[in-house]
Parts: structure tokens; sequence; C-alpha cells
């Protein structure tokens, strides 16, 4: 298991996500769900991981629905994301919750369907150490009780990574690098409903003290950064945050990471297509077709309309016919008439693309 895709954050868009109802949720849910769906096919076939690990955030809503809608979305999610390759999980804040504001009935939901929060993963030569960081996050015991006898067992002698939903603590003005989209920069610590931006500094030191670890993976942010974070003495790890898997989460492109764990730990940030701008572009596409449409038929009609010229006497008369006005009405009827067949075979040939490709 030396090669692990990391997905962060595919935050299946529904009920919860942006207010919208009728056709439109349908869409939005639709959509989204084709190209998380497509996507993670082709990466399959591509990267051929060894092993897929999520890193919270499955669901948008996931802790907010009661348990028969849960389900739906659970099956949902089973669909998009089916495989045979070994498949791990981690909770995030809008699959149980974060802090207080966990409800211990939601977070085992979540842990009967995909199974524990905190684990550990060995592979030859690493050690991957999974934090439930939203429990941490808590100051009830109760919530907090399961990841802190987590934290108190002994660790395998490997080289360790941790892998936390909820980014670590850094300043305000730590810069995440050139490959961050966000015109900001950097992960600023912030809170709010069910949230919070970073861990806070005394429980990111007491991790990073604790495990000890050579790298940390994050999600929750939806954007790319790399920082490096000082422990210890002379200890330092680098941090990245895998951004989001969905196209409907505030970036123009998602990603994923490609974490390889052999004897050199290294990673392979793999960007997504922008969906919007190519639904962008079919609009455009569409414009320009219904702009030429309008054009021919409208050069056409005052065409017809045109007087004929008239011969001069020295000229051998030429027969003409009388030419058949079109009116407006018949020009605009012709017209949809046209648009018709080019939708029929454009949507034809879409549909077919939407079940076969």
């Amino acid at each position: 298991m030396d090669q692990l895709m990391l997905i962060a954050d595919p935050q299946m868009t529904d009920a919860y996500s942006y207010g919208r109802t009728g056709i439109l949720q349908y869409m939005t849910e639709f959509y989204s769900d084709l190209y998380m769906h497509r996507n993670y096919r082709y990466l399959l076939h591509k990267l051929d991981p060894h092993a897929i690990i999520f890193l919270g955030d499955l669901t948008d809503g996931g802790r907010e629905w009661d348990n028969q809608g849960w389900k739906k979305q659970l099956s949902r999610f089973t669909k998009l994301f089916e495989t045979s390759t070994p498949t791990y999980y981690m909770a995030g804040n809008h699959d149980i919750g974060f802090g207080d504001g966990i409800k211990p009935s939601v977070a085992r939901r979540f842990t009967s369907a995909y199974g524990p929060t905190n684990y550990i993963l060995n592979t030859t030569h690493y050690t991957l150490v999974v934090v439930d960081t939203v429990s941490l996050s808590a100051s009830i015991p109760q919530l907090r009780k399961d990841v802190e006898s987590f934290l108190d067992e002994p660790l395998p002698d490997k080289p360790r990574i941790l892998m936390t939903h909820v980014p670590l603590f850094r300043e305000d003005d730590v810069d995440c690098g050139p490959l961050r989209q966000s015109v900001k920069g950097g992960i600023r610590q912030a809170k709010g409903y069910q949230y919070q931006n970073l861990m806070t500094k005394e429980l990111s030191q007491q991790l990073l003290e604790r495990i000890k670890p050579v790298a940390v993976f994050s999600g929750d942010d939806h954007d790319y950064c790399i920082v490096r974070h000082k422990y210890g003495k002379q200890e330092m790890a680098a941090e990245i945050t895998v951004p989001t898997f969905s196209m409907a989460q505030g970036v123009q492109y998602p990603a994923v990471v490609l974490l390889d764990v052999s004897d050199d730990l290294t990673t392979k940030l793999c960007w997504l297509p922008n969906q919007i701008s190519i639904f962008i572009g079919y609009g455009c596409l569409v414009g320009l077709t219904l702009v030429a449409l309008i054009v021919k038929h409208l050069y056409g009609w005052f065409r017809m309309r045109r007087p004929p010229l008239k011969q001069s006497l020295e000229e051998l008369p030429v027969p003409r016919w009388p030419r058949q006005q079109r009116s407006l009405k018949r020009t605009i009827l012709a017209w949809a008439k046209d648009v018709r067949d080019v939708a029929t075979v454009g949507v034809a040939i879409y549909v077919f693309c939407l079940i076969f490709i």
C-alpha cells in the first residue's frame, strides 16, 4: 500500500447546501454528482492507487439529516464512489459537526457506516495517524474521550504522517504558496456555526509534539495550501491542505493529491477540469449558433424584399419571374425550425454522451 489517493471535501451537494428547490436543486445535484463520479472513475483508472483516503466532509448536510434522509445520502455517496480499492474515511464538521456542536447519535451513525474516526494505517515505511480533530476541538469531556484515549496509546516506531480534517494553526500572515487559487493567499483563523478554519494553537502543538509527524495532510479549506510547522527543538513538518473534489465548493479547479509512501515520501497534485468554464463555453456556443441562424434568415428576408434592378433601354429584355415575398412571420418560423433541428441533433448527441461516456 504505497500509493494513496487523498480526496478532500467531496461535500456531496444536497438540500442543505444552497437552499434551492425543484428543478434547480435537481440539476445542481445531478451535475455535481456527474462531475465527481466521472473524475473518480478516470483517476482510479489513470493513477491506479493502492488505497483511497477521504479526508472528511463527505456530504454537505450530513450532520443535519434525520436518519431516513441520511441513509438516502449514504446510498447516493456509495454509488458515486463505488470501487474495489481499499478505502478509508475521516470525519469532517459537515459529517458530524464541530466541537461542542457534535451530537453523539450523529457521530455514531457515521462510524457505523464509515468506520472509526481515529485509527492507524501502517505501510511498509510509514505510519499514518488519523485523528478526529473535530471531536478533539470539543470542550465537553464526553465528546473528547475517544480521541484522547486514542492519542494516549503507543504509536508504531516508524516515521509518522498526521491526517487531520481541520488544518493546523498558523499565523494569519503565513502564505500558502503559489498553487493556491484564492487571492487571499493563506488560511486565517475564523469560526462560526459548526466550523472553525484552523485548530487552536494549543491543540496543534499538542498534536505535533505527541505524534511527531514528518508530514501533515488536511482538508476542510477547499483550496490548496502548503506550510511548514516547527515543533520540539528542531523538528519540521510540512502540511499540505488538499483541495476539494467538488466543482460546487468555491474553487475553479478541484484536485486530489497522490501520496507515495514508498521509501521516499512524495506527493503529486492532480488538478481536475474547471467545469464552470466548460458550461460557460457551452453557453457561448449556443449563443453563437442562435446568432448565426438569425443572420442567415434575416439576410434571406432582406434579399427577398429588395426591389429588382431596372433594365436600361440598350439591354436585351431578360425574362423575370415575380419574387415571392416572405413575411417576417414566416422568416421567424423558418428560423425556429432550424433552431429545433440543430437542437434535436445537439441534445441527442449530449444525451448519448451522458449515458455512454
